[in-house]
């Protein structure tokens, strides 16, 4: 089994980002039965997407054959795309990647069915009202 997790850098001592679309990298994890087996890093070339990161970063854990992915949250569209490649969400946070992925596999974390973050929550939707929109 692959399990795609959200890293601020990448590697199984790294932490788990607390977002998906955004992260710096995935770490990829190779699992047999309840052991780690070894990993590799994916750095996520749409992390400063001006938009539709979350949507493309889904894609490229999707056309990885993940069947789990882990991250802090998960927003509508990243979840839409991952529920319809059949790769399972996992929300975890403030541990490390090699952590979490002893957790999940000792059962000790289950799978979210929904987003758990509201849309819009990256860059390039305006809500930073940035260059003085909505001053005054």
């Amino acid at each position: 089994m692959k399990i795609a997790v959200a890293s601020t850098a990448g590697g199984l001592d790294d932490m788990v980002s607390p977002v998906f679309g955004r992260c710096q990298a995935f770490t990829v994890v190779e699992v047999d039965g309840n052991q780690i087996k070894g990993a590799k890093v994916i750095p996520n070339q749409y992390a400063a997407a001006m938009s539709g990161a979350g949507i493309q970063a889904a894609g490229l854990v999707a056309r990885e054959g993940i069947e789990v992915a882990m991250a802090g949250s998960f927003g509508p569209n990243v979840s839409a795309i991952l529920s319809q490649s059949g790769v399972k969400m996992v929300a975890v946070s403030g541990m490390k990647v090699r952590d979490a992925v002893q957790k999940y596999l000792n059962g000790e974390l289950s799978s979210v069915y929904q987003p758990t973050a509201p849309a819009g929550m990256g860059m390039g939707r305006g809500m930073g009202r940035g260059m003085g929109y909505g001053m005054g």
